[in-house]
């Protein structure tokens, strides 16, 4: 499914993807919903700091992750997070609808 992936949605490299999962864990506050999950990252919007993660071995099965870089817990709330039940659900619900905006311009 993962090869599939339709723009702005990339896959990302390992180095990446590592970057990713660190800094995920830095911008996670005590009660996020991702905190302390063992996650892996596996794509990103080209055009935005969004970041697919997939949860290696809990429901969710993946979450949308909006980093924020700033290299630290971030605040209640943030960083901005979607979660989905599995990767079909991803697909219509995230990927698709991103498709279609981008190519459309709205």
């Amino acid at each position: 499914m993962l090869s599939e992936l339709k723009s702005p949605w990339e896959p990302i490299s390992d180095t990446a993807a590592a970057n990713a999962v660190a800094e995920l864990a830095r911008e996670l506050g005590p009660a996020h919903p991702l905190k302390k999950k063992p996650v892996r990252a596996v794509a990103a919007r080209r055009d935005c700091d969004d970041v697919l993660f997939v949860l290696t071995e809990e429901k969710p099965a993946c979450a949308v992750v909006h980093l924020t870089y700033i290299g630290k817990e971030e605040r209640p709330g943030w960083p901005e997070t979607r979660l989905f039940a599995s990767l079909d659900e991803w697909v219509r619900d995230c990927m698709i609808p991103d498709h279609d905006d981008y190519h459309t311009g709205e």
